[in-house]
């Protein structure tokens, strides 16, 4: 399974850019026949992963508007700082 996981982390960080995205956009950016793949289609959990890379400090969670909710990016080259 720690395999599985670290391949569904890698996919998660790749559709990640320097601009800004909500979880709902990176999630279709993905795209479902991955999400499959990787077994992310539960929102949750690809939810999930986003925090866990943003504990190891490959994401940037930025909160948004109400009505967006966070917002994910790579970090920006200050928070590595």
């Amino acid at each position: 399974m720690r395999g599985s996981s670290e391949r569904a982390h890698q996919v998660v960080l790749a559709a990640l850019t320097d601009e800004a995205a909500t979880t709902s956009d990176l999630y279709d950016r993905v795209g479902y026949m991955t999400l499959v793949r990787v077994g992310l289609v539960d929102f949750r959990a690809f939810r999930e992963v986003l925090s866990g890379l943003e504990r190891r400090r490959l994401a940037e969670r930025i909160e948004g508007a109400a009505d967006q909710g966070s917002l994910w990016r790579l970090p920006s080259p200050d928070a590595a700082a």
